[in-house]
C-alpha cells in the first residue's frame, strides 16, 4: 500500500503534471514505492501530453513525461486520494466540491510545506509522529497536525497560489518550476526525518 497525493491545476497540462512527476521522482528517491502521486485538471485538457514549457524542465532532470495524458478531476478520482496538493487556493475549494471528506487533507502544494515546516519548528515530526513506523502511518496523521497548524499560520490571499504559466514566455516555466521545486525540497525533508 503506497500514499496516493493527487496534484491539482486547472488544464493538467503545465503546473499539475510538472508538480506530479517531480514530487514522484523526488519522493522515490527517499522512499521507494512509499507514495503514488498523480494529477488531474479542474477544466482539463483531457488526453493532452504535458505543456513543451514544462516537459522540457522535466526532460532536463531526467523525469520522462512522455506517457502522461490530462484528465479531468472527479468524484471517482478523489475517492483514491489519500491528500490533495492543488496549486492554487480556488483549485481547493473545487477539489472539495468533488469530495467534501477532503477539508483537512486538501492543501495547495505550497502551503502543505510551508505548515509542514510551521508544525515540525513547534514540536518535531519525530515527537509528533512518534510510534508510527510506517509512510502511511505518518501521512494518515499529518491532516489532523496540519489543520490544527493552518488555523495558526494564516497569510494573505496569493501566497500559497503558484501562478499559471500556460501560453507564456519560458521564463514563467522556470519560475513555476522554481516553486514548485521548492515545495518539493520541504515535503521530501519531512519523509527524510524518518530515515
Amino acid at each position: 500500500m503506497s500514499v496516493r497525493l493527487l496534484t491539482v491545476c486547472t488544464g493538467n497540462i503545465c503546473r499539475s503534471p510538472y508538480a506530479q512527476l517531480a514530487l514522484q521522482h523526488a519522493l522515490d528517491t527517499v522512499r521507494p514505492g512509499g507514495f503514488e502521486v498523480t494529477s488531474a485538471g479542474t477544466q482539463a485538457l483531457i488526453g493532452n501530453v504535458v505543456d513543451g514549457g514544462s516537459a522540457g524542465i522535466l526532460t532536463s532532470r531526467g523525469i520522462a513525461s512522455d506517457t502522461f495524458a490530462a484528465r479531468q478531476i472527479s468524484e471517482q478520482i478523489m475517492g483514491d486520494v489519500d491528500i490533495a496538493l492543488p496549486l492554487e487556493v480556488s483549485h481547493r475549494k473545487i477539489v472539495l466540491s468533488y469530495s467534501p471528506r477532503h477539508l483537512k487533507r486538501a492543501y495547495t502544494l505550497k502551503e502543505f510545506a510551508r505548515l509542514l515546516d510551521a508544525a515540525g519548528e513547534r514540536e518535531p515530526w519525530t515527537t509528533r509522529l512518534a510510534g508510527l513506523s510506517t509512510v502511511e502511518e505518518r501521512w494518515a496523521a499529518l491532516p489532523a497536525h496540519l489543520a490544527r497548524e493552518r488555523g495558526l499560520n494564516r497569510v494573505p490571499d496569493g501566497v500559497d497560489d503558484i501562478a499559471d504559466p500556460y501560453r507564456q514566455p519560458q521564463e514563467v516555466f522556470d519560475r513555476m518550476a522554481a516553486e514548485v521545486d521548492a515545495a518539493i525540497e520541504r515535503i521530501v525533508a519531512f519523509e527524510r526525518q524518518f530515515d
